[in-house]
């Protein structure tokens, strides 16, 4: 039976260490895919979700639950990558941005969808840090507009707005793209 996260750290915290074991089962795959997104090759994204997990071991005697895990979960994991870029001077933008593998069968297909890729890729990668980062945690990661309210440290009206006029911008720079091929 799968329990909520809040209950699996909690559990940790009071000597489950089972309980640690299904957390990284359920949030490994998720960070990872979040590193990725920022543009890390994949061996450093690992290595940063392995640190997620490294600084949620020594923390959990100190957790408390408040609010969804999921958005305390990548509020640690964005200062990783936070401090991970201060340490290499890093910047990710643009090109950095690992490409999706596409599973489809026929070759048209996948080659529409990669320059279909290519094209959001491009178009997520002209916006600012700050709106990658929106978009990143409110669209990708689906967290709530608390929970980015939280992270970003800006009031959840901001929130929804700028979500509300960044993707109805990309929309229409997708739109214009397209009609460019």
């Amino acid at each position: 039976m799968t329990r909520k996260p809040e209950d699996l750290l909690t559990r940790f915290s009071q000597g489950d260490g089972a309980a640690f074991i299904e957390l990284v089962e359920t949030f490994g795959p998720r960070l990872k895919g979040f590193f990725l997104r920022k543009g890390v090759q994949v061996s450093t994204a690992e290595d940063l979700s392995q640190h997620v997990f490294i600084r949620l071991y020594k923390t959990a005697a100190r957790y408390q639950a408040r609010g969804r895990f999921e958005a305390f979960c990548f509020q640690v994991a964005q200062n990783i990558f936070i401090d991970y870029c201060r340490t290499k001077k890093l910047s990710f933008h643009g090109e950095d941005v690992p490409e999706q593998s596409d599973d489809r069968d026929q070759a048209s297909e996948r080659v529409e969808a990669k320059d279909r890729n290519q094209m959001l890729r491009k178009i997520l990668a002209e916006q600012d840090e700050q709106t990658q980062q929106l978009i990143e945690l409110a669209v990708l990661q689906q967290l709530s507009y608390a929970e980015v309210s939280q992270i970003l440290g800006i009031p959840v009206g901001t929130v929804k707005s700028r979500v509300y006029y960044v993707l109805r911008r990309m929309r229409k720079e997708f739109k214009r793209y397209e009609q460019d091929l």
